[in-house]
């Protein structure tokens, strides 16, 4: 059975969010009808660490970096 703990707010960071546990070792998404969770596990204990919007955003600008869209495939 896995503990699970859920954690206050992000800090946003320049290169990504503050409040994670050391040694974590597996990062996922979940979302309900009301909330989008990251949810981060070690072992058999579970934080949940609900985002807001801005959160979100900070996140999808992180990964998406710059980006671009691929070239159209060539005929």
């Amino acid at each position: 059975m896995s503990l699970s703990t859920v954690m206050p707010g992000f800090s946003h960071a320049e290169k990504g969010l503050t409040r994670f546990p050391p040694n974590v070792e597996q990062i996922s998404v979940e979302r309900s009808s009301t909330t989008t969770w990251l949810i981060t596990r070690r072992n058999d204990v579970e934080l949940r660490f609900p985002l807001d919007e801005g959160d979100r955003r900070h996140l999808a600008a992180l990964l998406l970096g710059d980006l671009t869209p691929a070239p159209p495939p060539q005929s």
